[in-house]
């Protein structure tokens, strides 16, 4: 590592996109360069990434040189290899292209994509609140509802994605917008949600509604924990950052459902911040290390 480098961390989700300059990957500090609304079309987001990037490579400290490495944190999942989108309800036009290739052909450095969540679950394991946690898992919870879990054991470590929000509920006969019917996420996915009620998540206040929104995803907790063994989770997105009372009601309902086990939820200490650190240092994390 010289002096000149720096390290790009891209930020995309369902609504927002941020990109962020690491002087060091040591640190969870950052300089924010650009925050804009997702783009649909793919090209308009290429664009809007790489104009942010060149600002930097243009200014005087880092003239005429380019990132050390870009890793974007993508809320869809990810190919086998680490370098394109596949699956994507909200970002359809990212679908199967070569995302990973063209940011290296024209920032002309490596670049690697993972999960949102297992960006955030990656930031959380190494600066938040997962650092003392061997079976661990985080779960975003906004336009999507996603989430990654990690098993560590003898020194060896696996981060593996998964589509938590498109389990299936009995009974959910609600159709979903990744072509499934009954998904967990038609209960809990910011944007579904919006466009079943006709307004945004934050104008809803009814108990009710909040009350079936923390049983379905109570029950979706303890499926995971009893499918990987995890014991902790770190819970984070907009939707959980913004309502202070869900989580210690995921709490309660968990406690509740879970008859021969304990899964203790945590509010992810780096908030909104953690999927933006996570991408910045994962092309540093082993490839192998991850299961996308």
């Amino acid at each position: 590592m010289t002096q000149n480098d720096f390290f790009i961390g891209v930020d995309i989700g369902g609504t927002s996109t941020r990109v962020g300059l690491f002087q060091t990957l040591d640190t969870t500090d950052f300089t924010l360069l650009a925050r804009f609304p997702t783009q649909p079309l793919y090209e308009q987001q290429m664009r809007h990434i790489v104009e942010a990037v060149r600002g930097v490579s243009g200014s005087h400290e880092h003239a005429q040189s380019s990132p050390t490495s870009v890793g974007v944190s993508v809320a869809g999942r990810i190919a086998k290899d680490g370098r394109s989108v596949i699956l994507a309800p909200n970002l359809l036009d990212y679908i199967d292209r070569p995302f990973a290739q063209d940011l290296e052909q024209v920032l002309g450095c490596p670049a690697r994509l993972a999960h949102d969540p297992v960006c955030g679950l990656l930031a959380e394991k190494r600066f938040g609140c997962l650092r003392d946690d061997d079976r661990c898992a985080y779960l975003t919870v906004s336009t999507g509802t996603g989430g990654a879990f990690q098993l560590c054991k003898a020194g060896n470590t696996l981060t593996i994605s998964i589509d938590i929000g498109h389990q299936i509920l009995d009974g959910n006969t609600r159709p979903c917008l990744c072509g499934q019917v009954g998904c967990l996420e038609t209960f809990t996915g910011g944007r579904q949600l919006e466009l079943r009620y006709g307004h945004p998540i934050t104008q809803i206040t009814s108990p009710t509604f909040w009350e079936t929104f923390s049983d379905k995803l109570a029950l979706g907790l303890l499926n995971l924990a009893i499918l990987t063994k995890v014991e902790v989770v770190a819970i984070s997105g907009a939707i959980a950052l913004n309502n202070p009372f869900l989580l210690p009601l995921l709490q309660q309902k968990v406690d509740a459902l879970f008859k021969w086990g304990r899964l203790k939820l945590k509010p992810a200490t780096l908030g909104e911040n953690a999927p933006l650190v996570g991408a910045a240092f994962l092309p540093a994390i082993p490839e192998d290390t991850i299961v996308h």
